[in-house]
């Protein structure tokens, strides 16, 4: 049994053909701030946990859909809107003082885009993953993962606030500036980032997320003096909630447990497997 019960959240994976350089997309990243209670210092997709005005139900699809427009607005700056052109024309001072009401809670993110002759654009988000925070964390979030168009006419950036950093990377140039230190990722986003690798194309893309699986991946932190190892549900020692069997570095579409390593995740496989 979960020994405290995670908190419902959203984040969105946004993708742009056009900033994955030699890749066939990029996608966004975010660095949370040092001083951040849940993921200090790593880079992550936009995101965040769902609020009371999101919907009355945390866990309902509707709710989450909202939670992650919303959370992309406030981290990102990003609006999805059915109204892609007239979001991309809004005024700084009017993007600004809309974006306000939605932080303080003043108003449903719905009525906010309304008052701007917007409406969220729900439909953009494509359900690719569910990842539940290990037990052995302090704070757990109960995340569902969308995949969604990188709107025209807008840009992408930190909110320095919640984040002090924002980039575009191919999820493979990604993975790499993990292995280097450069771009340290939380470890839902090297397995989520291996994943999206494999693909060639946007349109094979989001094939690939009309089949996902959405049962939820409960990770298993295990901890031994200065040494961490995730198990994911499919690693062969995750059962025994202990990682006994020999394991090597893989391609981290393929890895069943992440290794932290000088600070950093790695992803690693069982030998043989």
């Amino acid at each position: 049994m979960d020994s405290k019960q995670p908190l419902a959240s959203a984040s969105v994976i946004l993708v742009d053909p056009h900033r994955g350089q030699d890749e066939p997309f990029g996608l966004f990243l975010l660095k949370r701030r040092t001083a951040s209670k849940f993921m200090p210092d790593r880079f992550v997709f936009p995101g965040g946990r769902v609020e009371a005005g999101d919907g009355a139900d945390p866990l309902a699809d509707a709710t989450l859909r909202v939670c992650a427009l919303r959370e992309l607005w406030e981290e990102a700056g990003v609006i999805l809107a059915r109204e892609p052109e007239a979001a991309a024309a809004l005024s700084p001072q009017d993007r600004a003082g809309a974006l306000a009401l939605v932080e303080r809670g003043s108003a449903p993110l719905g009525e906010v885009l309304a008052g701007l002759g917007l409406r969220p654009d729900s439909a953009a988000l494509r359900s690719y993953a569910r990842w539940i925070t290990p037990p052995a964390r302090a704070q757990r979030f109960d995340t569902m993962f969308y995949l969604a168009p990188m709107p025209p006419g807008q840009e992408a950036a930190s909110d320095r606030k919640e984040t002090s950093q924002g980039l575009w990377l191919g999820p493979g140039r990604a993975l790499r500036e993990n292995l280097a230190g450069r771009v340290e990722l939380a470890p839902p986003q090297v397995r989520i980032l291996g994943e999206l690798a494999t693909h060639q194309s946007l349109d094979e893309l989001w094939e690939a997320a009309g089949k996902a699986d959405l049962s939820p991946v409960r990770p298993f932190l295990w901890i031994k003096g200065e040494s961490r190892v995730l198990l994911l549900p499919w690693d062969p020692d995750y059962p025994a909630r202990e990682p006994v069997r020999p394991a090597k570095p893989c391609p981290a579409h393929v890895c069943s447990r992440l290794v932290n390593e000088r600070g950093r995740w790695w992803p690693y496989n069982t030998l043989g497997l």
